[in-house]
């Protein structure tokens, strides 16, 4: 089944899945790779990780943990919080909880975070792609 993981094994890698069911809750840690190219133009000197790629990090994740194509519906809030440095955080995790609504969506609530540090927040429901 194809996922749509344009960055996965490149970007990124998983390195540890942990569910807990009872919340519909899934915990993702991902190791960055440094030396990808989006890090030499976003910016030189000082790689930061775009916030369209934080998203479609989330997206991916969620896509490969319910083993499904996905397309973002509706992104109600995303907020950045701080800057992601792959050099200075090069491992993250991406917290997921995850709910279905009436109209067949998927909701999702997500945290990009290494230990106390929060990058990004964000809360959005996907499509279920055939």
């Amino acid at each position: 089944m194809k996922t749509n993981q344009g960055f996965l094994n490149d970007l990124y890698t998983i390195k540890d899945i942990r569910e807990d069911r009872g919340e519909n809750k899934v915990v993702m840690q991902v190791d960055l790779n440094p030396s990808h190219e989006i890090f030499k133009g976003h910016f030189p000197g000082n790689p930061v990780l775009p916030g369209v790629c934080t998203v479609q990090i989330v997206k991916e994740l969620l896509a490969c943990y319910l083993k499904k194509d996905l397309m973002l519906k509706k992104a109600g809030t995303i907020k950045y919080l701080s800057f992601l440095n792959p050099e200075a955080n090069r491992l993250i995790d991406i917290e997921m909880q995850l709910k279905d609504t009436k109209e067949g969506l998927l909701a999702c609530s997500a945290k990009v975070f290494y230990e106390s540090t929060v990058f990004c927040s964000f809360r959005g429901e996907f499509e279920k792609v055939h």
